[in-house]
């Protein structure tokens, strides 16, 4: 894949391989989503990103996971990794825990329902460092 200003470079982390490999092959087809790595928990996440010399632009991450949940996760990267963006992305609508997320460093919120455009617009609007945006139906 060739490299340019506008290509986000994405890190996928969710529980569930079967969900993260179907929105693996989504993503691969966004011409400006380049995915680096697959992780199942927020450890192997912190793990890879250790790894990098340049860490991912955005985190697409599942709230609810063993090890290191999202909560737990967005907190940490937010004090090792400022500059990396961060979409959760659950099946849980709540107003509490999205506000909650919003507070603690995320940068959009997703439903596992969303559609790929709007997978695509939170991943994008959180890359340009938009303003929190939540798709909850």
């Amino acid at each position: 894949m060739t490299f340019s200003a506008s290509l986000i470079r994405l890190a996928l982390v969710d529980d569930h391989l079967l969900f993260r490999k179907g929105l693996r092959a989504l993503l691969e087809g966004f011409s400006n989503v380049e995915v680096l790595f697959e992780a199942s928990d927020g450890q192997e996440l912190l793990e890879c990103i250790d790894a990098l010399s340049i860490p991912p632009d955005v985190v697409l991450m599942d709230l609810q996971m063993p090890v290191l949940d999202g909560l737990q996760t967005t907190r940490l990267l937010r004090a090792q990794y400022p500059q990396v963006r961060i979409v959760i992305i659950s099946m849980h609508d709540e107003p509490e825990l999205i506000e909650q997320l919003r507070s603690e460093g995320a940068h959009g919120y997703l439903l596992k329902n969303a559609n790929p455009d709007e997978v695509r617009g939170a991943i994008e609007a959180a890359h340009t460092g938009e303003s929190f945006c939540a798709v909850v139906g």
